[in-house]
Order: structure tokens, then sequence, then C-alpha cells
């Protein structure tokens, strides 16, 4: 029953191994220990603590008058403790709600993102639409 280690491990087995299908596999075993780490393990996007929200009465009383149906495209960070930073409009239909979308979105605040348990630095997109 007890077999000798030179039988289990023969040397003629061991040395028929391509060299290049070793490193094939070593390479495989390196991406797939890559994928394992890589993984975002309970992450969660960011959350609005209260809903963005833009009335009619944040517009100035002359826009109100002709707005039309559009939409409004702001690039924005959040930081690590959920606060805006950074807003830019990237698509606007009305430069004259620029000014007040921005001013509006400052004062909004989130639940930042988490990645691994930790808050961290996102970027966001917020699409507003004018109905």
């Amino acid at each position: 029953m007890l077999r000798k280690v030179e039988e289990l491990f023969k040397p003629e087995i061991i040395l028929s191994l391509n060299l290049g299908e070793i490193h094939m596999k070593r390479l495989l075993c390196l991406l797939l220990m890559g994928l394992v780490s890589a993984q975002n393990i309970a992450g969660t996007l960011p959350k609005e603590k209260e809903p963005f929200i833009l009335t009619y009465y944040d517009i100035r009383e002359d826009i109100r008058q002709q707005l039309p149906e559009g939409k409004i495209i702001v690039d924005f960070y959040i930081n690590e403790r959920g606060e805006v930073e950074n807003p830019v409009i990237k698509d606007t239909f009305n430069i004259d709600l620029n000014e007040v979308v921005l001013d509006k979105l400052k004062e909004v605040s989130y639940y930042p993102a988490t990645q691994n348990g930790e808050p961290i630095k996102v970027k966001y997109t917020l699409p507003i639409v004018f109905k």
C-alpha cells in the first residue's frame, strides 16, 4: 500500500510539461487572484439624504414666464463626507437656469459611496428634467 515518493512524483512526468504551459498556468493563477482581490466587497452607491427639489419659486420670475421643457446635465463629485464638490454643467437648454441649479445642488447632501466598508469620493452625473 505504501508507495515511495519517487513513484508519486515521477521525474519524466514533471519534465514532460512544456515550459510555456507552466508559465500560462502561473499567469492564469495570478489573474484569478487579482480578480478576487479587486472585487468590491459590500460597496454602495451614494444616496441623497434629502431629495434634490427645484421648485417653481426657486427660479427667477423673468425666467418662469418662458420656461420651456428640457434637460440639464450636471457632473460633480461626492466626497467622503457626502458633500457636493466641483459641480459643472455639462449640457443645458437654458443658460439662465444654470446658476439656480448649481446653487440648489450645493445645498444637497449625500450618504457617501463606500468600497470595502470605507467611504470614498466618486464622480456623479445628475440629469435634471424640466417639464
